[in-house]
């Protein structure tokens, strides 16, 4: 029965609402757009596509959906309370942040918060993330 159990989590067979979120959101902003106002966009990978604001979804493969959620399952609020952020953040000077909001994790993971270079799971999102190519205009 765990057996079953784990692989409806691990393929989102549950149907609850967590199936329905996306697995990861991340939230950029900063910097000034052409518009004048804040740049802002937002890009997400659920359990079947990666999509973006101004990019072309593309679909996520069952071993990349498996190794991001066992990345999420691997997310540990102390190493996070021990890695602090230190500088100033990219936002001070016209840059950008990137706000993390993982599906299994109740904690919303900004760049400007927390130091994130030794988080698998942000890690391996922006890797995935990476993989979209821009829109044609």
């Amino acid at each position: 029965m765990v057996g079953v159990v784990l692989l409806a989590a691990a393929f989102g067979l549950s149907g609850g609402a967590a199936a329905t979120s996306p697995i990861v959101s991340v939230t950029r902003h900063g910097g000034l757009c052409v518009t004048g106002k804040e740049c802002r966009s937002t890009l997400r990978i659920d359990d079947t596509t990666i999509s973006g604001d101004g990019y072309v979804p593309r679909r996520l493969k069952a071993s990349e959906r498996v190794a991001l959620l066992r990345a999420i399952g691997g997310l540990d609020a102390s190493y996070l309370r021990a890695h602090p952020f230190a500088g100033t953040c990219p936002t001070a000077y016209d840059g950008s942040e990137s706000i993390y909001r993982f599906r299994a994790f109740p904690r919303t993971l900004a760049s400007c918060t927390f130091d994130l270079r030794g988080v698998e799971a942000v890690r391996l999102a922006e890797r995935l993330l990476g993989t979209l190519r821009p829109t044609r205009r």
